[in-house]
């Protein structure tokens, strides 16, 4: 579970400031490995690599919530995650995607201990009135509904919306960042986002 919370911050961290701001890696007083954007937060910063790519083409986001899955027998639990995530044909105007890099989730023994089989993470970014925002979408797949159900009642990771559509659970975070200040309220179009996420997963269970 320890380091189910550490993939939890480490996403988090992605979204401490733009899409291009730098990531440091460090270890707090209590052991815990944290990410920061400020490399004086502790001795030891390292910097942290944002694993991925930043494409932008805007869309009418009405068609993500249009189109129709593949039957479920002929796409994996990865693909599932891939087609209900927003990508470059559907998101709103003026967003920026950065794509994280897939995790094999078979080879975290936690993950597989809830039952994980495979996750996907997503953020979209922007510029708004003079400050950056980040709207994060990270879901994960699970052996069966009971075991997603489970993990649904049981993570609790701060600032994050957490929603179960079958056998996924659907996680919304976000952040607004003015100068050095930092408001982690899900903002409105990244609850749209959100919105429209969990209704692309929830089609995998409508049959």
């Amino acid at each position: 579970m320890r380091r189910l919370a550490l993939a939890a911050l480490a996403s988090v961290a992605l979204l401490a400031g733009p899409a291009t701001a730098e990531i440091f890696k460090c270890v707090d007083a209590s052991g815990r490995v944290i990410f920061v954007n400020d490399p004086k937060a502790c001795p030891d910063a390292e910097p942290y690599d944002l694993k991925g790519n930043v494409s932008r083409t805007p869309s009418a986001a009405s068609r993500a919530r249009e189109e129709k899955p593949a039957s479920d027998a002929a796409m994996s639990p990865a693909q599932r995650l891939e087609w209900a995530l927003l990508d470059e044909r559907n998101i709103y105007p003026g967003w920026e995607i950065v794509n994280e890099t897939p995790e094999d989730a078979s080879q975290d023994v936690d993950l597989v201990e809830w039952g994980v089989v495979a996750k996907r993470a997503r953020h979209y970014t922007r510029k708004s009135d003079g400050a950056s925002q980040v709207c994060s979408v990270e879901l994960w797949a699970f052996e069966s509904e009971a075991r997603a159900r489970l993990a649904g009642q049981n993570f609790a990771f701060p600032d994050w919306r957490i929603d179960r559509q079958g056998d996924m659970l659907v996680m919304l975070h976000a952040v607004t960042l003015r100068g050095e200040l930092a408001e982690r309220t899900i903002f409105s179009d990244c609850e749209k986002l959100g919105n429209i996420v969990r209704t692309r997963a929830a089609k995998f269970t409508e049959r």
